[in-house]
């Protein structure tokens, strides 16, 4: 199960942490000391994501014609 949800880095002694909530913990079925594996993804504001998602769709806007396979028959 992937579960996605924000949270802010904090300083814990010389380390870094994060704290994950126990409703997180609760449906993933896991408790103090289990070990997860973790990907961080940093955070982007929904203008950066519309730019993003913008120049990757513009970067197809030349391919207007649809594809089409030619007629020949194959032999196998």
């Amino acid at each position: 199960m992937t579960d996605i949800f924000k949270a802010k880095l904090r300083k814990i002694g010389s380390s870094v942490g994060v704290l994950v909530p126990k409703e997180q913990l609760a449906a993933l079925d896991v408790e103090v000391g289990d070990e997860i594996d973790v990907s961080l993804l940093k955070h982007k504001s929904r203008e950066e994501m519309e730019k993003e998602i913008e120049e990757g769709f513009g970067m197809a806007k030349h391919f207007t014609k649809p594809f089409v396979r030619d007629k020949k028959t194959r032999e196998f």
